[in-house]
């Protein structure tokens, strides 16, 4: 039962972590996609600083 409910603990802690960590990454797409839509990146330079392509990075503007 010990082993059990740890694991199950550990499975938690992972999954919530995985879920701040994409948390923080989106908001740093929303922050980049502000600053291109203020004019102050281009959004070559939005999609290099997000770690992407500019294909990938627009489609993040159309969503």
């Amino acid at each position: 039962m010990k082993v059990e409910y740890m694991t199950f603990f550990m499975e938690l802690r992972r999954r919530e972590e995985k879920g701040r960590e994409e948390g923080r990454a989106e908001g740093r797409w929303v922050t980049l996609l502000e600053l291109v839509h203020d004019g102050l990146l281009t959004v070559k330079e939005a999609a290099k600083r997000a770690g992407m392509s500019e294909e990938a990075f627009r489609k993040l503007v159309t969503r």
